[in-house]
């Protein structure tokens, strides 16, 4: 009895979504005043960190990876390299699960300096 009354306590700690995670698509850029840790972090966090993270040549679990890997060289240039694979123009290893506003909400925050806000 013991034993159902444990694989009952399990399955409830464990249920999926009870931990508080957020879907991808929860994620919405608004058209202005991106922010780092409200959008861009969370974003790269659920879709990125498994492959992109401390430790990787491309480092995307934090703001300072994000400018030590020089995926954003330059505040404003829409031509960088993070631009470049959420667009599709230079070639990602794996597919990478975004929607519009996700493409568009990066760029954005790249045009407004790409600032750790």
């Amino acid at each position: 009895m013991r034993f159902i009354y444990y694989i009952l306590a399990l399955g409830v700690f464990t249920l999926p979504g009870c931990s508080g995670s957020t879907s991808v698509n929860e994620i919405v850029f608004p058209a202005t005043n991106v922010s780092f840790q409200a959008h861009v972090e969370p974003l790269f966090t659920i879709v990125c960190n498994n492959c992109h993270s401390t430790g990787n040549t491309v480092d995307l679990s934090s703001f300072v990876g994000v400018r030590a890997t020089r995926v954003v060289n330059q505040p404003g240039d829409t031509a960088c390299g993070l631009l470049q694979v959420v667009f599709g123009r230079e070639f990602h290893n794996g597919p990478i699960n975004l929607n519009e506003n996700h493409r568009q909400g990066l760029k954005q925050w790249v045009i407004e300096g790409a600032r750790d806000n």
